[in-house]
């Protein structure tokens, strides 16, 4: 069966099976990044692309931003691990019509990024491409702490965190492909698309007061990327709609949805213990935004909850194989 014809995490499922096992390997596939053992101390891997007409427009993204963005995946991944980004390296799929300037200008933003984390570049590739551009990052990180918050890391009884709010990348894309750039309040929307820092100053209070269990990045979707959390903790979520970070504008534009399966957001999603409880309110009183929105219970799956009823929600987030 052809990868187009199953879906990414059926994909990956089927992947596992060649992944590497041994005494250094502490977490394999499954997760934002493979976690490792490298002479004592704990280190983290990833590997994210971006390609053109799947994930950017050259119409209406800068060549600098472009590369900003390249970075700032993998940075979210490596940091949804409870880990620091060290290093990284890029490859270039490079069609004809793209010019050393506009190469220049990708490189450009990506080394703002990295002198914003302290990041060093130390190698990759450049290879010709027929049709589209890519660019695909690997990156290198450290774990702050001694565990990594991965994906299987839930417990029964974890409240579910998310911090920022959700739909506002999903919104500015479809700003930008409607042409209302102009419109009054979408600035930040567009602004959000194109450059998805991740929320670092929020991140490092979460790491500071070790608040969280286990984490991911919202990168497809918020009910997908949780339900992909669930999978690996072999756990159950409710969500309860009403208490979800949904901008105004998207209320007043019918366009909730985007919230829920949008993607792009890149904001943290996570799980943490009733004693942290405390201190995540005491967190948001000091303006870190931050939206505790469901729980964790026995079970499996995610169930939304709206008005007090189960609601079934079709459309979770986005997957590169999935046919509709």
């Amino acid at each position: 069966m052809s990868p187009l014809e199953i879906p990414e995490r059926r994909l990956i499922r089927t992947l596992r099976r060649f992944g590497g096992k041994g005494k250094g390997v502490i977490r394999g596939i499954g997760d934002d990044c493979a976690v490792i053992r490298i002479d004592g101390k704990l280190c983290v891997l990833c590997q994210d692309a971006i390609v053109e007409g799947v994930h950017f427009s050259f119409s209406y993204m800068k060549p600098s931003y472009i590369g900003k963005k390249a970075l700032y995946i993998n940075i979210s991944d490596v940091l949804s691990m409870g880990a620091r980004p060290l290093y990284y390296l890029v490859t270039l799929g490079i069609p004809e019509r793209i010019d050393s300037c506009t190469v220049k200008e990708i490189y450009g933003g990506m080394r703002n990024v990295a002198k914003e984390f302290n990041l060093k570049l130390l190698g990759g590739d450049t290879v010709s491409t027929e049709k589209d551009f890519f660019i695909d990052v690997s990156m290198v990180g450290e774990l702050i702490g001694e565990k990594y918050k991965g994906r299987e890391m839930a417990k029964d009884g974890d409240y579910i965190g998310v911090t920022g709010y959700l739909g506002e990348s999903a919104f500015g894309l479809k700003v930008l492909r409607e042409g209302n750039i102009k419109e009054r309040g979408v600035r930040r929307f567009v602004e959000r698309y194109v450059n998805p820092r991740p929320p670092y100053e929020t991140w490092k209070e979460l790491m500071k007061h070790d608040i969280t269990n286990a984490m991911i990045d919202i990168s497809d979707g918020l009910l997908i990327d949780l339900e992909r959390m669930m999978e690996e903790s072999k756990k159950c979520a409710i969500v309860h709609y009403e208490k979800l970070p949904i901008p105004e504008l998207l209320k007043e534009n019918s366009l909730e949805e985007l919230a829920l399966s949008g993607g792009e957001d890149y904001q943290f999603l996570f799980t943490f213990p009733d004693s942290k409880l405390k201190k995540v309110e005491e967190l948001k009183r000091r303006g870190f935004e931050i939206s505790v929105i469901g729980e964790v219970v026995k079970g499996r799956g995610v169930k939304l909850i709206k008005e007090g009823k189960v609601i079934d929600y079709k459309k979770k987030g986005y997957d590169h194989f999935l046919v509709e």
